[in-house]
């Protein structure tokens, strides 16, 4: 048993109206700066002097920002494999090992919003990291044992976006069972 790995594959993106609407909005921004630009070499700029720098300028950011969002924000990956979770959301990554995750649960379906906002209220459980791709309402709750010297029975709740939260679930469970009986198993 100890030779047969859990290994599992997800791939969260975002829905096609989302990005749909990044697409429609880069595409306009974009077209906007090259029909400007065209028209000032051509004939008669539109804008001239300071309000063109503003006009080109505020128009390059917004196709940056546009850009950034579409790279960091729509698509996800979950792995498990190995005694290792790993989950990466554009430039940010976190990977956790098996035996360090006390408990999984398929959350709620709620907006990141509406998950955020309940933050606020004493009586909800704290979410330590929020791993969430535009337009995901539903994912899985993973309870983290921290390595810590001072905090032996703290425990760190991650809500991890997922497009099949009950899968997700199901696959990391039986990682760690896998995980946590390999280990008791090596031991002495």
């Amino acid at each position: 048993m100890a030779d047969q790995k859990q290994n599992y594959f997800q791939q969260v993106k975002a829905s096609g109206r989302v990005f749909g609407f990044l697409g429609l909005m880069l595409g306009v921004t974009a077209g906007a700066l090259t029909g400007v630009a065209v028209k000032g070499l051509i004939s008669d700029p539109v804008v001239t002097g300071g309000g063109a720098v503003a006009f080109y300028l505020a128009f390059s950011l917004s196709t940056l920002l546009t850009v950034f969002v579409m790279l960091n924000y729509l698509m996800m990956t979950l792995r498990i494999s190995s005694d290792i979770f790993d989950v990466r959301l554009g430039m940010k990554s976190g990977v956790v090992t098996l035996t360090d995750i006390v408990a999984v649960r398929v959350a709620e379906p709620k907006s990141r919003m509406t998950r955020a906002a309940a933050q606020a209220r004493p009586d909800m459980q704290s979410i330590a990291k929020m791993w969430s791709v535009l337009g995901v309402r539903s994912g899985i709750e993973v309870d983290i044992r921290l390595n810590d010297s001072d905090s032996d029975d703290k425990v760190n709740t991650w809500f991890i976006a997922s497009n099949d939260p009950e899968t997700l679930s199901e696959k990391l469970s039986a990682a760690i069972t896998t995980s946590e009986a390999d280990s008791t198993n090596s031991q002495p």
